[in-house]
């Protein structure tokens, strides 16, 4: 090849890829919407086809305090816009009814047990942003009709056995269920005592005896003693699998089949395509695959990439270099999607069209969208455990495949611990 050529080559080169730059920065400013002051007036910007959708799924980095924010205004957005009170949380039954009797009553009591728990726990949800936020959409909810009113559904595995031993003794003081207290006092026992053993070999003949009666089908309050069962005998089985499964239970038992619904999780568990390819399903994957729940094409994913951002990490899970000593959380930064631990490839795009201190929803399959062919790169620093590397490239898959909606966080704070010492 002679100089000329490869000068007129190296040109053409430099051009296309400065071309395919320009046309993904083009793009992105043509389909951004600035949340930094919240959703509720910019509703009008969504593109037509965002409430179409059934199931909607907002997934976030745990520990960043933005996501708390974004997670209030998407789900009070839903519902004042489509009626949706359904949130599924990464909670268990257990928790689920707790945080919903705080809804109902505001009994501080109630939703200081469940945050305890997670403290006790050193849980990155033992913070101060996700309790004011449950006390935000209650204060939301007085403004509603009590049918209108958001209440939680937890499909989580149990947190705590304590917690659920709390939530057979309550719910079985309904005088209906009164007939059936002398036969879960043993399960009871062995949840206050946890004895795993003893709570799956309990729960699943107790679970047997409540499919066995003729008035379940006719008995809301039957059927959910029958899913609290359930989870009770599947402790220590595979979580995501259980997540997918409660899902489908719920689906069925409370009716979900022309339901819109909102979740809110963590990254892991909401992208549509398969995680490191073919090895791992997420929660979302099994939905969308699930051919009796028809949710193919109806499922929103949203997901949540941050930049100069803080995050709230137990001490106790952090490289010896990284930890604040004396402390049960620090706060890190080496988990933003620009860094050397984790880039997210096309990251800069994406900040290049925003300014410091915004929060920013990108729509990713609009007509023309450049992500519509784009596949997904991750790359990792050495000091990432492979174990804990999330590839998101399936042969034959681009971005929104495995989600539609990019909200870009830059200089989130970490979310404040209720205790740390």
């Amino acid at each position: 090849m002679t100089l000329i050529k490869k000068i007129l080559l190296g040109a053409s080169l430099f051009c296309s890829m400065n071309g395919a730059a320009q046309n993904v920065n083009s793009y992105l400013s043509n389909h951004a919407i600035d949340l930094s002051r919240g959703i509720t007036n910019h509703q009008d910007k969504l593109d037509r086809t965002f409430f179409n959708h059934q199931l909607f799924i907002l997934g976030e980095i745990h520990g960043i305090q933005k996501g708390q924010d974004i997670d209030y205004d998407m789900i009070t957005l839903l519902n004042s816009e489509r009626n949706i009170n359904t949130y599924i949380g990464e909670f268990d039954f257990a928790k689920a009814y707790l945080l919903n009797q705080y809804l109902q009553t505001g009994d501080e009591q109630l939703i200081d047990e469940v945050f305890e728990d997670w403290v006790a726990q050193n849980s990155q949800w033992g913070n101060l942003d996700f309790k004011n936020k449950i006390r935000r959409i209650r204060v939301y909810n007085q403004g509603l009709k009590p049918k209108q009113r958001i209440y939680f559904e937890g499909i989580d595995e149990i947190h705590n056995p304590v917690l659920v031993a709390r939530y057979f003794k309550e719910v079985l003081k309904d005088p209906s269920l009164k007939g059936w207290r002398s036969s879960f006092q043993p399960l009871i026992n062995a949840l206050s005592a946890k004895n795993d053993s003893s709570i799956i070999s309990i729960a699943t003949q107790l679970k047997k005896q409540v499919e066995l009666n003729t008035a379940l089908k006719g008995s809301s309050k039957l059927e959910d003693l029958r899913f609290a069962l359930k989870n009770c005998s599947l402790k220590n089985s595979n979580r995501e699998r259980l997540l997918y499964d409660n899902f489908v239970d719920l689906f069925k038992i409370r009716n979900w089949k022309d339901k819109k619904l909102y979740a809110f999780f963590g990254f892991g568990h909401v992208y549509q395509s398969l995680g490191n390819p073919g090895k791992f399903k997420s929660l979302a994957y099994m939905l969308d695959h699930d051919e009796n729940l028809a949710l193919k094409g109806k499922i929103l994913t949203m997901v949540l990439l941050y930049v100069d951002s803080k995050m709230m990490m137990p001490t106790a899970f952090t490289p010896e270099a990284w930890q604040t000593k004396g402390k049960t959380y620090g706060n890190l930064t080496q988990f933003n999607h620009d860094g050397r631990l984790v880039n997210f490839d096309g990251i800069e795009d994406f900040k290049s069209v925003t300014k410091t201190n915004t929060t920013t929803l990108f729509n990713l399959e609009a007509e023309g969208s450049p992500f519509l062919r784009k596949s997904i790169t991750i790359n990792y620093g050495d000091m990432m455990p492979k174990g804990q590397r999330l590839l998101l490239n399936e042969e034959g898959k681009y971005t929104t495949d495995y989600f539609q909606y990019i909200v870009l966080v830059r200089n989130s704070e970490a979310t404040v611990p209720i205790k740390n010492e």
